[in-house]
C-alpha cells in the first residue's frame, strides 16, 4: 500500500496560518490525494473549539485520518467495497461527507470574505433600540416593532436624534450617548450580524427599518465610513486631573519638555512620574488595541501617531493627562493569512448556521 506525505513537515510546523498555498496535498493513499481544505474541514468539524492548530494536535489528528484512509483503501484491496451493504454504507457515508463538506465550505468562506472586506471600514452608527426579552410575546413583539417604527418616522422627519433616542431607545447607555455608538468595525457580537450588515451596506445618513437582533429592534443610522484603524501598540504616562486640574497640567507639560529636550527618556520619566501605578513598572506599556477601547480624545491621539517610537503631546483625558508613545502600529493581514482567525470567529457566531441554512432553503427551491 504506497502512502506519500510530501507536505506533512510543513503541516506540522505551522500554527493557525496552515494554509498559506492554494489547497495542496497533505498525503496521497494509493496515489489518491486528500487535500489541505478536506484535512481543514474534517479537523474542524470533529474537534469544534477544540481546533487550535497547535502542532501537537495536528500531528495526533492527521495520524488518526490518515489510518482512516488506509482502513478504506485497505477495504478495496479486500474487496469489501463489492460487499452490497458495505458499498451502501460507504457511499452513504461518501455522500454525507463530500455535501457537509462542500456545503460547509461555500458558508465559510463566503462569511470569512465578507468579514475580512468589512473590516477594512470603521463605521460611525447611532441606533435607537428597543429592547425584547427571550421570552416575548407575540404582542410583545408587535408592540416592541411599533415603538421602532415611531422612532423611525420621528428621524425621518427631521426631530434631533438625541432626542429622540433619549425618549425611546432603552438602550443602557442612551443617556450619556443620545443613542451614538461611535466608530465601531467587524464583526459586531453574537446575534447582531443583522444589525452589521446594515452598518456596512446602508446609506449614509438615512434611517433603516427596523432590524431584529438579538437584543430586540433597532433604528439605525449611519454618519461616516473612515478605512478602518486597525490597532496600535502604545505605552502612556498619566497625570491623574484630582483635585487641582491646573497642577496637572502643568506636570504634564514639564515631564513633556524633558523627554523632548533629551533629559530623560520617556521610559525614565515615566517610571518614575506616571501615576498610572499598573503600567509604570512596564515603562508605562499599555499594550494592543483597536477602536473603542479608550476614550476618543485618547484614541485619537495615539492612532495619530505616525512612526514607531513617536511620542505625542499632551493628551487630555477624563483619568487626566497622558503623554503616548507608540511601540508599533498593527498592519493588517491578507485574507489568506487572516482566514484561519476570520473563520473562528465566524464559526462562534449564529450567522454561521444563519447562512448555512439559508442556502440549504436555496438549493432545496432550485432542485
Amino acid at each position: 500500500m504506497n502512502v506519500r506525505f510530501p507536505l506533512l513537515a510543513l503541516v506540522l510546523a505551522v500554527s493557525v496560518t496552515l494554509f498559506g498555498q492554494k489547497d495542496p496535498v497533505l498525503f496521497s493513499v494509493n496515489g489518491l490525494p486528500v487535500h489541505q481544505s478536506e484535512f481543514q474541514y474534517i479537523y474542524e468539524k470533529t474537534n469544534g473549539d477544540q481546533a487550535d492548530y497547535s502542532r501537537a494536535s495536528l500531528d495526533e489528528y492527521l495520524d488518526l485520518y490518515l489510518k482512516f484512509k488506509l482502513k478504506v483503501a485497505r477495504a478495496r484491496e479486500m474487496q469489501l467495497d463489492t460487499v452490497p451493504e458495505l458499498r451502501r454504507e460507504l457511499n452513504g457515508y461518501r455522500r454525507q461527507l463530500a455535501d457537509s463538506y462542500l456545503l460547509d465550505k461555500e458558508v465559510t468562506d463566503r462569511l470569512a470574505q465578507e468579514l475580512f472586506d468589512r473590516q477594512k471600514q470603521d463605521v460611525d452608527i447611532s441606533h435607537v433600540l428597543v429592547t425584547l426579552p427571550q421570552n416575548a410575546t407575540p404582542a410583545d413583539t408587535l408592540a416592541a416593532f411599533k415603538t421602532a417604527m415611531t422612532a423611525r418616522q420621528r428621524l425621518q422627519a427631521k426631530e434631533d436624534f438625541a432626542t429622540v433616542a433619549k425618549e425611546l431607545s432603552q438602550d443602557k447607555s442612551v443617556a450619556r450617548n443620545g443613542g451614538h455608538i461611535g466608530y465601531v468595525t467587524a464583526p459586531f457580537p453574537a446575534g447582531y450580524y443583522p444589525l452589521e450588515t446594515a452598518a456596512y451596506s446602508q446609506r449614509v445618513g438615512s434611517f433603516s427599518m427596523p432590524i431584529r437582533t438579538a437584543a430586540g429592534y433597532h433604528v439605525l443610522t449611519v454618519h461616516d465610513r473612515r478605512p478602518a484603524r486597525g490597532q496600535v501598540e502604545i505605552a502612556h504616562l498619566l497625570v491623574r486631573a484630582e483635585g487641582d486640574a491646573a497642577a496637572a497640567e502643568k506636570r504634564i507639560r514639564e515631564y513633556y519638555d524633558i523627554i523632548q529636550s533629551g533629559n530623560g527618556t520617556f521610559e525614565e520619566v515615566t517610571k518614575r512620574y506616571s501615576q498610572d501605578k499598573k503600567t509604570a513598572p512596564r515603562n508605562g506599556y499599555l499594550g494592543v488595541f483597536g477602536i473603542n477601547r479608550y476614550e476618543t480624545a485618547f484614541e485619537d491621539a495615539a492612532f495619530a501617531l505616525a512612526n514607531d517610537g513617536d511620542i505625542s503631546e499632551p493628551v487630555k483625558t477624563s483619568a487626566g493627562w497622558h503623554l503616548l508613545k507608540r511601540v508599533s502600529k498593527k498592519d493588517p493581514q491578507d485574507f489568506r493569512a487572516a482566514r484561519g482567525t476570520l473563520v473562528n470567529q465566524i464559526k462562534k457566531d449564529p450567522r454561521y448556521e444563519l447562512a448555512r441554512r439559508a442556502l440549504i432553503d436555496r438549493i432545496k427551491m432550485d432542485a
